[in-house]
Order: structure tokens, then C-alpha cells, then sequence
């Protein structure tokens, strides 16, 4: 795993050393309106957590595990952008940035720029991404990227819950 900047953004590999900075950005109730994991209940957990996710792969070696610590030259994290890679060239990818920061295309930037990353570095050719149907902030955001709401013969398998919806960027 590489850094990647992009327009004013830095893109740093997630690494245990984050742990502190991103709890600060984590504890931010403002996010957990949309997402289904509660907040870290402190830095220990969020240690161990990343720690795990420095591995880079799964236990068996069929996804690659792919964060970046997202911020501005100089500054503390903002966020995040992540993916899991799979072995049909296909990645689920997330974002979250801190609620201070939405509204200025920040994520859209990052996201856009790991796209690209995941494309030539990693031969994705396929993107995915689950959005609480309730969250038309991140759903705009995926649009823009060149998301489209998949089919119900598409989700087939995937198994969102009643309130989520998938997306794809074929």
C-alpha cells in the first residue's frame, strides 16, 4: 500500500499509529446516524482494531484490506476511505469523514482518488457500496462518482437489510 494525494488531500496507509487522532474524528455521534456500528468505545479497542486491518488481507488471503487515513497536508485525520478487494476484481468500498468536514467535496475527492488507485494498482474493474436509503448525502456522493442503484436481480445474494440500499459502478 501506497500514500495518494489528490487535489489538496492526502491519502496515508491506515496504521495502528492513527489510532488516537481517528478516535477523536470516530466519537462524533453526527456519524452514527447512518451507520450500524456503534462508536470505538475507546483507543485501546480502536488499536486492536486497526492492528488487524494492518494485515491488509483476510485470514485466508481471498480479500485484500485496503484503508487510508484521510486529511488535509499537515492536519489531523478527517477520515477515512477503505475497500475490500475480491478475487473476481470486484471491491466494496466505504468513506466516512468528520461531520465538520461535509459539504466541501472532500470525500467525493477521496473517494474518486481511490477509485482510480484501486483500478490501476489493483485491476478492480467493478465497485460496490451499501447506503442507508435514508442517507441522500452519501447517495449523491456515490451518483457522482458513476454509482447506479443496483437491481433487485443484481442485490440478489448481497443481502442489505430493509433500510439499505446497494450500488454499484460497473
Amino acid at each position: 500500500m501506497r500514500s495518494l494525494e489528490t487535489a489538496g488531500l492526502l491519502l496515508e496507509p491506515l496504521t495502528v499509529a492513527h489510532a488516537e487522532a481517528m478516535f477523536e474524528v470516530l466519537s462524533d455521534p453526527a456519524l452514527y446516524r447512518y451507520l450500524d456500528d456503534p462508536p470505538p468505545t475507546g483507543v485501546e479497542p480502536l488499536r486492536e482494531r486497526y492492528a488487524r486491518l494492518e494485515r491488509r488481507a483476510s485470514a485466508d488471503g481471498r480479500q485484500r484490506w485496503l484503508n487510508w487515513v484521510v486529511r488535509e497536508p499537515g492536519e489531523p485525520p478527517l477520515g477515512y476511505v477503505q475497500a475490500t478487494v475480491l478475487e473476481d476484481g470486484s471491491a466494496w468500498v466505504a468513506y466516512l469523514l468528520a461531520s465538520r468536514q461535509w459539504g466541501r467535496g472532500l470525500a467525493t475527492r477521496a473517494t474518486a482518488a481511490m477509485l482510480e488507485h484501486l483500478a490501476a494498482d489493483y485491476g478492480v474493474s467493478r465497485w460496490l457500496a451499501i447506503v442507508e436509503v435514508e442517507n441522500l448525502r452519501s447517495i449523491r456522493l456515490l451518483e457522482r462518482l458513476g454509482f447506479r442503484a443496483m437491481s433487485a436481480d443484481e442485490a440478489a445474494g448481497h443481502e442489505p437489510t430493509a433500510t439499505e440500499r446497494l450500488f454499484v459502478r460497473p
